[in-house]
């Protein structure tokens, strides 16, 4: 049995005049080679063999559907796309490999990887047949069916065998996992349509206040500034003359005796006047508009139905 020399470290006690501390020590040992694992091995080398032949189909490829685009087409162009074609093989042949352990879903990158395998290799054999090269561009063609080939050969091999017991209960824990996602997603989109409909129902209740405005612009063009401000202009000048006691009509409607017309509202509301025509009528000085507006208002504060 082969063997082979490491070094250690450890901690011993040392002691020096009587005064002890604990110290690393370095030893070595010797630890058996285990055999080399010709399998591991072996994968290793068939994959890099497998990476080195799809290499050779892409560069044929390219340079094959190249030219034939190339006939056409600016040649930058037509060659960059020309990689198009094998890289679509070899993705879904990637995507095949993701699905190994669900065949259902393995199924459709896989016959979508042999479809588009055999679109590139009828570019790349029309290519020697306007070529003057009919089995030249066959044979190219055959090289990108051999690197497919191949791979497909390395997947079915070494790619894993579940009995149909196995396979049901992998597929009931992904589809438990696959629920879960999905519920996160579904539970994420209901968030942003609340936050949504909070954002609408605020902007609909702030539109509240300029309802309440329109009372004083009756225009049915809608509230403007122009429309807003001789209203509010007229509104204040009536309540300075009323707090300096010059609206005589809305005083004598309101017993306090504050000269506010919300006041006169309330105390017409509180002796049982709360019908917004029998209000108006019994402040005749103030601006009917106005009365409406604190009509609302107080009904609202006062909880009057």
């Amino acid at each position: 049995m082969k063997v082979r020399s490491a070094h250690r470290t450890r901690t011993v006690p040392k002691t020096i005049d009587g005064k002890t501390h604990q110290v690393d020590e370095t030893y070595t040992v010797e630890l058996p080679v285990p055999p080399a694992d010709r399998d591991a091995q072996a994968l290793a080398a068939v994959t890099g063999l497998a990476v080195l032949i799809v290499t050779g189909a892409i560069v044929w490829s390219t340079v094959a559907i190249g030219g034939l685009l190339s006939m056409a087409f600016n040649p930058a162009v037509s060659y960059g796309i020309a990689c198009v074609f094998d890289a679509t093989w070899i993705g879904l042949m990637a995507l095949e490999w993701i699905a190994r352990y669900d065949p259902e879903r393995a199924s459709l990158p896989r016959r979508m990887g042999w479809g588009a395998l055999a679109l590139s290799m009828a570019l790349i054999a029309a290519h020697g047949a306007v070529s003057g090269f009919l089995w030249v561009g066959i044979g190219g063609a055959a090289v990108s069916l051999s690197a497919k080939s191949f791979w497909h050969v390395v997947m079915k091999t070494t790619g894993p065998r579940l009995d149909p017991g196995t396979a049901q209960w992998v597929a009931a824990e992904r589809s438990e996992v696959d629920g879960q996602r999905a519920l996160v997603a579904a539970r994420r989109q209901l968030e942003r349509s609340k936050a949504k409909s909070r954002d609408e129902s605020a902007a609909l209740g702030s539109a509240g206040s300029v309802t309440d405005l329109e009372w004083a612009t009756p225009a049915t063009e809608g509230l403007t500034a122009d429309r807003l401000r001789p209203e509010l202009a007229a509104e204040a000048e009536r309540i300075r003359t009323a707090q300096s006691g010059g609206s005589g009509s809305v005083r004598a409607a309101d017993p306090s005796g504050s000269g506010s017309v919300k006041d006169a509202v309330r105390t017409l509301f509180e002796s049982g006047v709360t019908d917004p025509a029998a209000v108006v009528q019994a402040l005749p000085g103030a601006n009917p508009e106005t009365v409406k507006r604190h009509v609302r208002t107080v009904r609202l504060e006062g909880g009057y139905a």
